[in-house]
């Protein structure tokens, strides 16, 4: 629908709340799953505040509504349809919509309107259904569309052909490009070979018609479709109690930690189910894992099972049950076997690419980081007077060598070196203005070279520049501040680390956000910082967690120098 730019797109003008708000409800009643996720503590918001609207016609006739947010495209609405989310939606909520999985490298082919038969096990969607498109092996959608058959009446492998989704948005389109075109998450790191194996594999069994129970299968290909059968085995009732009840343990075990609970507990049981239970599923077979499919349908009863059973404590507060402590002497919490989670399969990736990009060779450090200098300009009558008699510029910047020049010639005009002691230097009247205080006049008699340094420059009017890496340097008022990274504890226990300063060496706050949100695998969300201007705003990095060594390495690799990073911890406990 977007492979072209829109025939007509009206100016987008911002979102009354009370639009918003429908809107929002409109979305929630769609995709329930997203509700638990955005009224998680510290979620962030699914409809923002700066929601902006635009009426459009597309290239192809077909009318509607496109949101965007900052400068990013998430939602668009048409006739008879439930709101249908962009792309960059999607990866933010990858599990939002039923999936059809493709083999291989299928983007072009998707962008040109064609979809490659399915495989696996099928979703149950019926014609008219949205559902989302991806790579088999990747977890984020590529495309989004509406169903042309019930999936009951698709059978992968099967030979069948016709078209099975109306594609609406893909990856790479008009209305994606509308956006910051950023690229899907870790995309680079799906690999082709399965896809070129099952090439060879339906080319081997054109081939080799007839000759299927004669010819012995190689245990390669055993192996593959082992792991194909597995995927797409259907979990009963039981079975998707039995693994919640396991991504329940691996979570308390492994994510939540013995000794650590103190840091994360009191918790919501929103916020236990979305942030720990949910990425703690079977890699294999978490997509089949959800609460509303298990016997209990509700997560509080699914917790006060669990506190029926003696695992953890949880109590009723205002409305909402919190998970208050864990009994971890609990047969189930013992000896527990750690088996590969689907926040493995998402999160560790782009968290190892992410250390990797932050620890870059000595070599690499030093070439890339910011080159940050001090230089001063006089202020003053009295300053404007010494470099007069220095014989040096009144108006010029000078840098720390520059002034030592200045300060050498001037002493060397005026004969002010002590004879006795050629270590310090005798003060004369003009020097007197410029170095010491009124206090001073008559008690301070000579100074040594650094002591007059310093004094001149504090006296001065501050600059700086800023080379950053590949830019030319920039020339700023003031002194250089440095980058503040700030770990504390807020409400009551939860600990979380904020950033400030990051525009003075050039960074980008919203792509710093996303970058710590993937390193730090946590919450990383921005506000603008009360009381600044709006023509120059400076901004807050809140990352969830304790994050100062994380931050720290990644500054580094973007060039900070590390005298210009500020490190405050409040949560350490003050020494007796």
């Amino acid at each position: 629908m977007f492979k072209k730019p829109f025939a007509n797109l009206k100016s987008f003008s911002p979102l009354r709340s009370s639009d918003r708000r429908r809107f929002q409800t409109e979305a929630y009643e769609a995709y329930p799953s997203l509700k638990e996720l955005c009224s998680a503590e510290d979620a962030s918001h699914l409809m923002p505040d700066d929601l902006r609207s635009a009426k459009f016609i597309a290239h192809s006739g077909v009318s509607g509504t496109v949101y965007m947010s900052k400068k990013q495209t998430v939602w668009i609405s048409l006739e008879n349809l439930p709101p249908i989310p962009t792309v960059y939606t999607m990866w933010q909520y990858p599990n939002m919509l039923p999936k059809l999985y493709t083999w291989g490298p299928v983007v072009q082919k998707l962008i040109d309107g064609a979809v490659l038969g399915p495989e696996g096990v099928l979703p149950n969607l019926n014609t008219g259904d949205l559902v989302a498109i991806t790579i088999k092996g990747y977890s984020y959608p590529l495309a989004v569309g509406t169903m042309t058959v019930p999936t009951s009446e698709i059978k992968p492998r099967s030979g069948m052909k016709g078209k099975a989704v109306h594609i609406i948005h893909v990856y790479e389109d008009y209305l994606w490009s509308m956006g910051d075109k950023s690229e899907p998450p870790e995309l680079q790191n799906i690999s082709d070979d399965e896809y070129e194996e099952e090439e060879e594999e339906k080319e081997e069994e054109k081939i080799e018609t007839g000759s299927k129970d004669q010819t012995p299968v190689p245990q390669e290909k055993k192996t593959v479709e082992q792991k194909v059968e597995t995927k797409a085995k259907q979990l009963s009732t039981n079975e998707i109690d039995e693994w919640l009840k396991k991504s329940l343990f691996q979570a308390l075990v492994y994510k939540i930690k013995e000794g650590n609970e103190s840091n994360v507990l009191p918790l919501s049981a929103s916020s236990l189910y979305s942030a720990y239970i949910m990425p703690c599923r079977p890699l294999d077979v978490g997509t089949e894992i959800d609460i509303k499919k298990s016997s209990w349908k509700k997560l509080q009863k699914f917790l006060k099972a669990m506190d029926k059973a003696g695992v953890l404590k949880t109590k009723e507060q205002r409305g909402e049950t919190m998970v208050i402590s864990v009994n971890w002497s609990h047969p189930n919490l013992q000896g527990l076997h750690k088996f590969k989670t689907m926040e493995s399969a998402t999160v560790q990736p782009s968290k190892e690419a992410a250390k990797q990009v932050s620890k870059p060779s000595s070599q690499q450090k030093q070439q890339e980081q910011a080159e940050i200098q001090e230089i001063f300009k006089p202020l003053g009558t009295s300053l404007v007077k010494f470099f007069a008699e220095a014989k040096h510029d009144t108006d010029a910047l000078y840098t720390i060598p520059e002034l030592r020049a200045a300060i050498a010639d001037y002493i060397k005009l005026h004969d002010l070196v002590n004879p006795e002691n050629q270590k310090m230097i005798k003060i004369d009247p003009v020097m007197c203005d410029a170095t010491l205080t009124k206090q001073e006049y008559n008690s301070v008699n000579q100074l040594t070279r650094d002591q007059i340094l310093h004094r001149i420059c504090s006296k001065m009017q501050p600059f700086h520049t800023i080379k950053l890496p590949g830019k030319e340097a920039v020339l700023r008022k003031g002194q250089p501040k440095p980058v503040e990274i700030t770990q504390e504890i807020r409400q009551g226990r939860k600990t979380i680390t904020k950033v400030t300063g990051v525009e003075g060496f050039g960074l980008d706050v919203e792509e710093l956000s996303k970058e710590l949100t993937k390193l730090c695998a946590s919450s990383a969300t921005y506000n603008t910082i009360q009381g600044v201007s709006p023509k120059n705003p400076l901004y807050e990095i809140m990352v969830q967690g304790p994050q100062i060594k994380n931050i720290t390495e990644l500054m580094l690799s973007k060039g900070v120098p590390k005298r210009f990073i500020d490190t405050i911890d409040k949560t350490a406990k003050k020494k007796k």
